[in-house]
């Protein structure tokens, strides 16, 4: 290694903080509520959509 190279040692550790970590676990689970959401709205709105999209274009065909 040259001149002013620095290597961290890796030394450092955080502190447990409990409110950052509620949190985190409370983010998790708005997350996991907007996941389902979305993915019932996908199933029933953009699916059927482009299904008759799909079958519109194989009749062109």
């Amino acid at each position: 290694m040259g001149q002013g190279d620095y290597m961290p040692t890796g030394g450092h550790r955080r502190r447990y903080d409990p409110k950052q970590a509620q949190k985190i676990k409370e983010g998790g689970k708005r997350a996991e509520k907007i996941r389902q959401k979305s993915t019932q709205h996908h199933k029933e709105v953009e699916v059927p959509q482009a299904e008759e999209e799909l079958l519109k274009d194989l009749e062109n065909l």
